[in-house]
């Protein structure tokens, strides 16, 4: 016989394998879009056409994606077994990709080497996700109920891709592949640290809809502010930093012939500070308090605002354009999600914090100059910048006792 607390979590596992198998149905809706979206574009894109083959090898990995569910192991936490996985298979990607690619003929090489490194990703989820529940695929009418907010928030995600990648589409029709070169080297290393930095918002997701959902309003609004105070502390140094040596880790991913990128990397490093608020905004209080449809407001309007900008000032700016509209289209997307969100949450930060972070970034920004000035070397002084700045900052930090170190740590998994 169970008992009453033995019977309380057998009914919220059948409630949630429920709810997980109606998401895998949903996610199949959003996965046959996705495949009839890329076959227009192959059909009706000159340019697309051209590299028609390689867009179907590198759409397998849309299949499976499917198949992965990585959203079981975010529902149920298991951050542990994305991390390694994760690195896992990105350094068996890079292995292969120094074996196997040595230059432009080689660029099937390159595309079944991504492809492999995902799919292998999603097969090790696939087998893993048993412990959590077994999904079958089954024909419910209920889920058409559910149907309108996930085609919602498939517009939003394929708005966002529009205007994401819009840049460096537009900058091959507008200035060719010079242009197209210098901004793929600033967008990749943009991309790689807001990644990075947005880690802290799809790990507290599940906790924050979980509150909402429980109705413990309260809990929902601290967490939230912490959150918000965690990222103002790591993501203002992060930009300042990346516009400190722009310069340095540009010559040092890419090689001297694509320095002239780091003009776009310092533009975008502004970009990066919108784009993380914006995503807070959105990820943690709009979409749990159901309001897909803003969110797809102020994406549609951001990339009808970055694109109508692209047609204006690329022609004539290039590369260094892209990233301005891209800065202008993630302030807008902040902004109107923002003022959507501002209802149900309120933001609440301590003027010492705010101070601390400011004197933090300063000394950031000194170091990186005298660094730069004194030390000949790129690499030594890249290393030797970012070692101290992070030393520095924290020490400025903890000693005029910022309320978000704490759970900066705590996120890190470090105890003081």
């Amino acid at each position: 016989m169970l008992s009453e607390r033995e019977q309380d979590i057998e009914i919220m596992k059948k409630r949630c394998h429920y709810l997980l198998r109606r998401s895998f149905q949903l996610t199949l809706f959003r996965q046959f879009f996705s495949y009839l979206i890329l076959g227009v574009c192959i059909l009706l894109v000159p340019r697309f056409n051209q590299y028609s083959s390689i867009m179907v090898a590198l759409s397998i990995s849309i299949m499976f994606t499917l198949i992965g569910s990585e959203w079981i192991f975010q529902i149920y936490e298991d951050y542990k077994y994305i991390t390694i996985r994760g690195i896992l298979f990105q350094f068996i990607s890079l292995i292969l990709m120094f074996v196997l690619v040595r230059n432009s003929s080689d660029l099937f090489a390159y595309v079944w080497i991504t492809v492999i490194s995902c799919s292998g990703a999603n097969i090790l989820n696939a087998v893993s996700r048993r412990k959590y529940c077994k999904i079958r695929l089954t024909i419910n009418a209920k889920i058409l109920t559910h149907l309108a907010p996930i085609l919602v928030l498939f517009a939003t995600s394929v708005a966002t891709t529009i205007y994401t990648n819009a840049d460096t589409t537009m900058l091959g029709f507008f200035s060719g592949n010079k242009s197209v070169g210098l901004y793929s080297v600033s967008t990749k290393i943009y991309t790689i640290v807001k990644q990075m930095l947005a880690a802290i918002i799809i790990v507290s997701i599940p906790r924050l809809s979980a509150y909402l959902g429980e109705k413990k309003i309260d809990y929902f609004n601290r967490t939230a502010n912490q959150i918000l105070n965690a990222l103002v502390v790591i993501v203002v140094p992060a930009m300042v930093g990346l516009i400190a040596l722009s310069k340095n880790i540009v010559f040092i991913i890419a090689g001297q012939e694509y320095v002239d990128a780091n003009i776009s990397l310092k533009i975008l490093s502004v970009a990066l500070l919108f784009s993380i608020f914006s995503w807070f905004y959105t990820s943690c209080i709009l979409i749990p308090y159901r309001c897909e449809n803003k969110v797809l407001m102020a994406t549609i309007v951001a990339a009808l605002v970055n694109i109508g900008l692209n047609f204006i000032l690329i022609p004539t700016f290039q590369q260094n354009a892209a990233a301005f509209t891209t800065v202008i289209a993630e302030l807008l997307s902040m902004v109107i999600t923002w003022w959507y969100g501002r209802k149900y949450f309120r933001v609440s930060f301590l003027k010492k914090d705010i101070l601390s972070v400011a004197i933090g970034c300063l000394a950031i920004w000194t170091i990186c100059s005298i660094s730069e000035k004194y030390i000949s070397s790129v690499l030594i002084s890249t290393v030797f910048s970012v070692t101290a700045s992070v030393v520095i900052y924290m020490i400025v930090l903890l000693i005029m006792k910022n309320q978000a170190v704490k759970l900066v740590l705590e996120i890190l998994h470090i105890k003081k």
